[in-house]
């Protein structure tokens, strides 16, 4: 139940009743979703009651027609809001970078081709890894022969 402010109080501040839900509704939407409360908000227990406080205090107050006006925002829903934005535009670069990478799989011929290729450029890798091993255990061996061949002349 609401007693700070009053209903009594609030009431003077609008038309009609329903011109006060509406008013404290609207600012209670805009406290959550992060504009900086105008009246202290230590001790108010939840959105609706320090929206009706600013309502009391004069800094809210109802204008006839549709009218749309930008309100401040606290530091810590910018930084939400910019971190949202940054997850968004990291994810559609991820998503092109992903887009980019089908396209070329399928200039390549599809997944089997590239895996084939892949397969094609390890096996060639190990081949010649394989082939420089054997020519140091050579050159290796022939080294033992002439140490031996020397040792005994």
């Amino acid at each position: 139940m609401l007693t700070d402010p009053s209903i009594e109080k609030l009431k003077t501040k609008t038309n009609s009743s329903y011109d006060l839900v509406m008013l404290v509704s609207e600012r209670a939407r805009q406290l959550v979703d992060g504009a900086q409360p105008l009246v202290p908000s230590d001790d108010a227990p939840n959105a609706v009651s320090l929206a009706c406080r600013e309502i009391v205090a004069d800094k809210v107050v109802g204008v006839e027609g549709n009218v749309k006006c930008d309100i401040p925002i606290t530091r810590e829903e910018r930084k939400r809001r910019q971190m949202i934005e940054e997850e968004r535009r990291r994810k559609n670069e991820e998503d092109r970078e992903v887009a980019v990478f089908d396209q070329e799989i399928e200039a390549a011929g599809g997944l089997d081709a590239l895996f084939a290729t892949v397969s094609k450029a390890n096996a060639d890798e190990a081949e010649q890894e394989a082939e420089e091993a054997e020519e140091e255990i050579d050159d290796e061996i022939e080294d033992d022969f002439e140490d031996e061949a020397e040792d005994e002349e």
